[in-house]
């Protein structure tokens, strides 16, 4: 299921200087058991399972970033998966924010290209995902898949995100985080994939 939203935040505006952390955990929503479904195994037994978060899309970095911002206040931040395609902020800097500029050698062909999109991930993607989601990330870096046409990093974050283990098995609040960052051969173009996936659900 791909939920499609517009690409102007529709809620408050983002300040990366005064997003708010989330400093307690809290309760599952109530509202999550709707996403529960039970599936029958071999065996004949049924046991429930959590159906993967719905995929949101997004075409602008703020509004991406916004959604992250919103799905904490709304107690959702360990259930969620947001998709980006947007051009990097530094290709939109070199081509003075007209895409007629873009030359033909700013993709993931382009050595200059894959250093600066690796340190727009680390110093500014993560950091700023970081912020607006209100806990600590802690991306380790699992793989790179390279193909003819494309390059695609692999993060994944499995730690405690800040928290107080004892907390997190207070409220059943364990969960991943999965981040994708991939780029072509044809344009600058990056897709970011985002997903907060509960364990032991």
């Amino acid at each position: 299921m791909v939920k499609k939203t517009k690409s102007k935040s529709q809620g408050i505006p983002l300040d990366l200087d005064n997003c708010e952390t989330l400093e307690h955990l809290k309760p599952i929503p109530k509202s999550r058991s709707s996403s529960i479904t039970s599936i029958e195994s071999d065996d004949g037994s049924i046991s429930s399972v959590l159906k993967p978060p719905p995929r949101r899309e997004f075409e602008e970095l703020t509004a991406f970033e916004s959604y992250i911002r919103d799905e904490t206040w709304d107690n959702d931040f360990d259930y969620c998966h947001a998709h980006l395609s947007y051009y990097p902020p530094f290709i939109l800097k070199e081509v003075h924010n007209n895409l007629d500029k873009i030359k033909p050698t700013m993709n993931k062909n382009s050595r200059k290209f894959r250093r600066r999109l690796q340190s727009h991930i680390k110093r500014h993607l993560m950091i700023e995902m970081e912020k607006c989601s209100g806990f600590k990330m802690d991306f380790d870096k699992v793989g790179i898949e390279e193909t003819p046409t494309s390059v695609v990093y692999k993060f994944a974050d499995n730690g405690d995100h800040g928290f107080d283990p004892d907390e997190e098995d207070l409220f059943g609040r364990h969960w991943k985080l999965e981040l994708e960052v991939k780029c072509n051969n044809e344009n600058p173009l990056v897709e970011v994939d985002y997903k907060a996936i509960p364990i032991g659900v």
